[in-house]
């Protein structure tokens, strides 16, 4: 296998483009190569998916391919961005995470980056361990689901109160990964009996499947709900509900920055934000050429063989996104910025179980801020 590969001999060029990287490079232009590191490193939390594509967006298709990297020019910022995979013994080292990366360095990569994705709840739950403050939302709603068959329930499942009924009917399970942290924990904890859970889930169908539809099964919207509905042995319609309407308004994938390195970072931090925030709204409106980065990099194994995401299901999850609010303004004009009235309900929900990996008191402004956000950048 090749170790490194342009995009354009991967994914050849856009439509209209005059050259692999050339919107990348007529959109982002604000000078940054006096004010941040050059190269810029960002830790992804997985593998190469939709998700990351407001991020990739910065580099569009002007980028190389190497092994658990994508980089090239942020535009014609005057720096390089280096954006690294994530996934536990493959981008990072066994045991690491994208925020402890932070601290710690990839050990996969040898270096540290400045920045990496982190999750609300981990913020609070690690705020000792791995302080670190969120500086940038490029998704507005996580878009880890429950999910059903829609014609074993066709009235579906929109509340807690509707898991209640369907625990108390015993008709099925609800697979999740864990029931003792986050929103499994979450959910028991609202009053949904623990016997009507099933640890283990790992990306896997099986249970689904085999118990013909009367589990609800965890997923992601960008991923599984489309997976079900075009094969996994499945083909039929399905339904979920998203873990923010059921209550648990988490932020994930949030670009974060160590603490201890906050000063350091600020003046790059001012400039670079409102750049993110212009690519995650150029990603919503035409995710075609990062789409194909993806696709490409996936399919030359530059993540690892058995990480495959095929055009149709990069297509799907990068349309539904914008779609379903994933990527979106929230509740203002505004898109990239954290509510702060989420915010603080995830901290009151993780709260009793936080430990000495936790600062005991910590607040919502310790783990993210809105600081670098220009208000005017959003979706119309």
């Amino acid at each position: 296998m090749k170790t490194s590969m342009t995009l354009a001999l991967a994914a050849g060029l856009v439509a209209g483009a005059a050259h692999a990287g050339e919107f990348a490079e007529t959109h982002y232009t604000t000078p940054l190569a006096d004010v941040c590191p050059n190269p810029l490193i960002l830790q992804k939390d997985w593998l190469m998916q939709a998700e990351h594509g407001p991020i990739l967006q910065m580099i569009g298709s002007g980028g190389t391919m190497e092994t658990g990297v994508y980089k090239g020019p942020l535009g014609s910022t005057g720096i390089e961005l280096q954006v690294l995979e994530g996934g536990g013994g493959i981008g990072l080292g066994d045991g690491e995470t994208a925020f402890s990366a932070l601290f710690m360095g990839n050990s996969k990569a040898g270096v540290r980056p400045h920045l990496g994705y982190h999750e609300l709840d981990n913020a609070f739950i690690f705020s000792s361990r791995f302080p670190a403050v969120g500086v940038f939302a490029p998704l507005d709603v996580a878009p880890t689901v429950l999910l059903w068959d829609e014609a074993t329930y066709p009235d579906g499942f929109s509340s807690i109160d509707d898991l209640k009924a369907f625990a108390e009917a015993d008709s099925g399970k609800i697979y999740v990964s864990t029931i003792a942290r986050t929103f499994g924990k979450f959910l028991v904890d609202e009053g949904v009996p623990e016997a009507a859970f099933v640890e283990g889930y790992r990306g896997d169908g099986e249970n689904f499947v085999v118990n013909n539809g009367t589990w609800l099964n965890q997923g992601f919207l960008t991923s599984e709900v489309y997976k079900f509905e075009n094969g996994n042995n499945w083909e039929k319609p399905i339904g979920y509900v998203t873990l923010n309407d059921l209550g648990y308004v988490n932020y994930t994938g949030m670009v974060s920055v160590a603490k201890d390195r906050m000063d350091e970072l600020a003046p790059c931090l001012e400039k670079l934000v409102p750049i993110m925030q212009q690519a995650a709204v150029d990603f919503a409106k035409d995710p075609a050429e990062v789409s194909e980065v993806i696709v490409a990099f996936n399919d030359g194994g530059f993540g690892t063989s058995w990480w495959k995401t095929d055009a149709e299901l990069v297509s799907y999850a990068a349309t539904t996104m914008p779609e379903t609010g994933i990527i979106g303004n929230g509740t203002n004009d505004t898109i990239g910025d954290f509510d702060m009235d989420r915010v603080a309900a995830i901290l009151e929900i993780v709260k009793p179980g936080l430990d000495e990996r936790a600062d005991p008191d910590v607040t919502p402004e310790d783990v993210v801020t809105n600081r670098f956000i220009d208000p005017s950048i959003g979706l119309e």
